[in-house]
Protein backbone atom coordinates (compact mmCIF):
# COMPACT_ATOMS: atom_id res chain seq x y z
CA UNK A 1 0.00 0.00 0.00
CA UNK A 2 1.57 3.37 -1.41
CA UNK A 3 1.41 6.72 1.11
CA UNK A 4 -0.16 7.72 -2.36
CA UNK A 5 -2.62 5.77 -2.53
CA UNK A 6 -3.40 6.56 1.61
CA UNK A 7 -3.63 10.25 0.63
CA UNK A 8 -6.15 10.01 -2.20
CA UNK A 9 -8.33 7.90 0.29
CA UNK A 10 -8.04 10.48 2.72
CA UNK A 11 -8.99 13.07 -0.13
CA UNK A 12 -12.05 10.79 -1.09
CA UNK A 13 -13.06 10.14 2.40
CA UNK A 14 -13.51 13.45 3.57
CA UNK A 15 -15.42 14.53 0.40
CA UNK A 16 -17.38 11.55 1.07
CA UNK A 17 -18.12 12.54 4.87
CA UNK A 18 -18.71 15.97 4.29
CA UNK A 19 -21.47 14.79 1.64
CA UNK A 20 -22.72 11.54 3.75
CA UNK A 21 -23.11 14.45 7.20
CA UNK A 22 -24.82 16.51 4.55
CA UNK A 23 -27.23 13.92 3.65
CA UNK A 24 -27.72 12.74 7.18
CA UNK A 25 -29.21 16.40 8.16
CA UNK A 26 -31.55 16.00 5.41
CA UNK A 27 -32.76 12.50 5.86
CA UNK A 28 -33.21 12.82 9.79
CA UNK A 29 -36.31 14.60 10.54
CA UNK A 30 -38.70 12.80 7.72
CA UNK A 31 -37.40 9.50 9.64
CA UNK A 32 -38.42 10.97 12.57
CA UNK A 33 -41.71 11.58 11.17
CA UNK A 34 -41.75 7.82 10.04
CA UNK A 35 -40.21 6.68 13.15
CA UNK A 36 -43.02 8.17 15.30
CA UNK A 37 -45.87 7.05 13.26
CA UNK A 38 -44.78 3.45 13.73
CA UNK A 39 -43.52 3.93 17.10
CA UNK A 40 -44.97 6.85 19.04
CA UNK A 41 -42.74 7.93 21.55
CA UNK A 42 -44.77 9.31 25.03
CA UNK A 43 -43.79 13.28 25.65
CA UNK A 44 -41.53 12.54 28.53
CA UNK A 45 -38.87 10.33 25.86
CA UNK A 46 -39.30 13.37 23.27
CA UNK A 47 -37.53 15.79 26.31
CA UNK A 48 -34.94 13.17 26.90
CA UNK A 49 -31.60 14.15 25.25
CA UNK A 50 -31.04 13.02 21.76
CA UNK A 51 -34.39 12.02 21.21
CA UNK A 52 -35.93 14.49 19.30
CA UNK A 53 -33.92 16.22 16.70
CA UNK A 54 -37.13 17.80 15.11
CA UNK A 55 -38.62 19.27 18.27
CA UNK A 56 -35.41 20.10 20.30
CA UNK A 57 -32.03 20.24 18.37
CA UNK A 58 -30.85 21.79 20.69
CA UNK A 59 -30.91 19.10 23.07
CA UNK A 60 -28.83 16.66 20.57
CA UNK A 61 -25.81 15.74 21.53
CA UNK A 62 -23.83 18.06 19.46
CA UNK A 63 -25.50 20.81 20.80
CA UNK A 64 -25.21 19.68 24.57
CA UNK A 65 -20.96 18.75 24.02
CA UNK A 66 -20.34 22.63 22.74
CA UNK A 67 -22.38 23.87 25.91
CA UNK A 68 -20.20 21.86 27.81
CA UNK A 69 -17.05 23.21 26.52
CA UNK A 70 -17.76 26.52 26.94
CA UNK A 71 -17.27 28.55 30.30
CA UNK A 72 -20.21 30.92 28.49
CA UNK A 73 -24.18 30.57 28.19
CA UNK A 74 -24.89 30.05 24.72
CA UNK A 75 -27.58 30.66 23.56
CA UNK A 76 -30.21 28.34 21.03
CA UNK A 77 -28.57 29.62 18.25
CA UNK A 78 -25.15 29.55 19.18
CA UNK A 79 -25.88 26.11 20.28
CA UNK A 80 -27.43 25.12 16.87
CA UNK A 81 -24.46 27.06 15.23
CA UNK A 82 -21.95 25.12 16.81
CA UNK A 83 -23.95 21.91 16.37
CA UNK A 84 -23.77 22.06 12.54
CA UNK A 85 -19.92 22.93 12.74
CA UNK A 86 -19.75 19.66 15.34
CA UNK A 87 -21.59 17.61 12.39
CA UNK A 88 -19.44 18.40 10.02
CA UNK A 89 -16.37 18.31 11.46
CA UNK A 90 -17.64 14.48 12.88
CA UNK A 91 -18.35 13.47 9.20
CA UNK A 92 -15.49 14.71 7.86
CA UNK A 93 -13.12 13.07 10.26
CA UNK A 94 -15.32 9.63 9.74
CA UNK A 95 -14.73 9.92 6.12
CA UNK A 96 -11.53 10.44 6.31
CA UNK A 97 -10.75 7.73 8.24
CA UNK A 98 -13.15 5.18 6.26
CA UNK A 99 -11.18 6.55 2.94
CA UNK A 100 -7.88 5.78 4.42
CA UNK A 101 -9.07 2.15 5.61
CA UNK A 102 -10.83 1.19 2.06
CA UNK A 103 -7.50 1.72 0.96
CA UNK A 104 -6.01 -0.79 3.29
CA UNK A 105 -8.82 -3.77 3.93
CA UNK A 106 -11.87 -4.51 2.66
CA UNK A 107 -14.03 -2.01 5.16
CA UNK A 108 -15.74 -0.98 1.55
CA UNK A 109 -16.77 -4.63 0.34
CA UNK A 110 -20.69 -3.95 2.02
CA UNK A 111 -20.77 0.23 1.06
CA UNK A 112 -20.37 1.44 4.27
CA UNK A 113 -23.18 0.12 5.99
CA UNK A 114 -20.97 -2.15 8.81
CA UNK A 115 -18.80 1.01 9.31
CA UNK A 116 -21.79 2.92 9.51
CA UNK A 117 -23.69 0.58 12.26
CA UNK A 118 -20.39 0.45 14.03
CA UNK A 119 -20.26 4.28 14.05
CA UNK A 120 -24.14 4.45 15.65
CA UNK A 121 -23.30 1.89 17.98
CA UNK A 122 -19.61 3.58 19.13
CA UNK A 123 -21.62 7.11 19.33
CA UNK A 124 -25.11 6.66 20.61
CA UNK A 125 -24.81 3.08 22.09
CA UNK A 126 -21.78 3.95 24.36
CA UNK A 127 -19.89 7.40 24.46
CA UNK A 128 -22.33 9.65 23.92
CA UNK A 129 -24.29 8.69 26.87
CA UNK A 130 -20.91 8.08 28.97
CA UNK A 131 -19.91 11.78 28.07
CA UNK A 132 -23.71 12.52 29.74
CA UNK A 133 -24.54 14.14 26.09
CA UNK A 134 -27.71 11.84 25.14
CA UNK A 135 -30.25 9.93 27.72
CA UNK A 136 -28.74 6.03 27.90
CA UNK A 137 -29.90 3.99 24.71
CA UNK A 138 -32.73 2.42 27.17
CA UNK A 139 -34.37 5.46 28.61
CA UNK A 140 -34.79 6.79 24.52
CA UNK A 141 -37.66 6.04 22.61
CA UNK A 142 -37.71 3.13 19.98
CA UNK A 143 -38.61 5.54 17.74
CA UNK A 144 -35.28 7.88 18.08
CA UNK A 145 -32.98 4.18 17.61
CA UNK A 146 -35.14 3.64 14.20
CA UNK A 147 -34.00 7.01 12.93
CA UNK A 148 -30.72 7.64 14.28
CA UNK A 149 -29.74 4.57 12.87
CA UNK A 150 -31.56 4.79 9.81
CA UNK A 151 -29.40 7.82 9.10
CA UNK A 152 -26.39 6.70 10.28
CA UNK A 153 -26.91 3.74 7.41
CA UNK A 154 -27.86 6.50 4.72
CA UNK A 155 -24.47 8.46 6.37
CA UNK A 156 -22.52 5.19 5.84
CA UNK A 157 -24.18 4.38 2.38
CA UNK A 158 -23.33 7.95 1.16
CA UNK A 159 -19.88 8.06 2.19
CA UNK A 160 -18.98 5.13 0.70
CA UNK A 161 -20.47 5.80 -2.56
CA UNK A 162 -19.45 9.46 -2.83
CA UNK A 163 -15.63 7.91 -1.98
CA UNK A 164 -15.92 5.71 -4.82
CA UNK A 165 -16.51 8.09 -7.57
CA UNK A 166 -13.85 10.71 -6.13
CA UNK A 167 -11.43 7.96 -5.62
CA UNK A 168 -12.13 6.69 -8.87
CA UNK A 169 -11.50 10.30 -10.26
CA UNK A 170 -8.34 11.15 -8.99
CA UNK A 171 -5.55 11.14 -11.03
CA UNK A 172 -3.77 7.87 -11.33
CA UNK A 173 -6.78 5.56 -10.37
Amino acid sequence: MSTSSLWKGAVAGLVGGLAGAWVKSKVEPPLQRVAEDLFPPTHAEKERPGADVSGHPDRMPPSKLAQAVTEDTLSRDEKLAAQERIHYGFGAGSGVAYGVLAEATPVGAFFGIPAALALWIGTHGTTRPALGLQADPDELPVSAHVWELGSHLVFGLTVDVVRRAVRAALPGS
